[in-house]
């Protein structure tokens, strides 16, 4: 399943669950259950992926050039 589908299902499922336990009003509570949940993601699965410091990023950037550059 891909990423995007599985963020639209599982924001969905927290506005459904926020609602189900609201007693007043249910439109606050969708907003903060796909607020919730879709900061949930960010952390999840964008966060790990930028811990790298830019300047370590583009060492390995260099390396990766530099190896493909290299005659066979």
């Amino acid at each position: 399943m891909r990423n995007l589908k599985l963020f639209g299902i599982t924001v969905l499922l927290g506005v459904v669950l926020t609602i189900a336990f609201a007693e007043d009003n249910w439109i606050l509570a969708a907003i903060v259950g796909a607020t919730v949940v879709a900061t949930g993601w960010l952390v999840a699965h964008v966060y790990p992926r930028d811990l790298a410091p830019p300047a370590d990023r583009r060492h390995e950037n260099t390396q990766r050039r530099r190896a493909g550059m290299k005659p066979h």
